[in-house]
């Protein structure tokens, strides 16, 4: 047996991606596993924590943009 191993941690070379929870988005989760876009809405509650538009997305996505703007 070797050694050359002794004391030292095993290397794992898997990087974990993870990927905005929103529906029909692939960009890469920054915050609270969303897009920074999408934590917006998050924040805002137009999506829930799993990425699901609120029964009333619509009207609330026109007071988020009115207030962004």
């Amino acid at each position: 047996m070797s050694n050359k191993n002794k004391g030292q941690k095993p290397e794992n070379n898997i990087i974990a991606i993870s990927r905005c929870l929103a529906e029909d988005c692939a960009k890469k989760s920054q915050r609270a596993d969303f897009c920074d876009e999408h934590f917006a809405w998050f924040k805002a509650g137009l999506i829930n924590k799993k990425g699901e538009k609120v029964k009333d997305f619509e009207r609330k996505l026109q007071h988020f943009t009115a207030k962004a703007s």
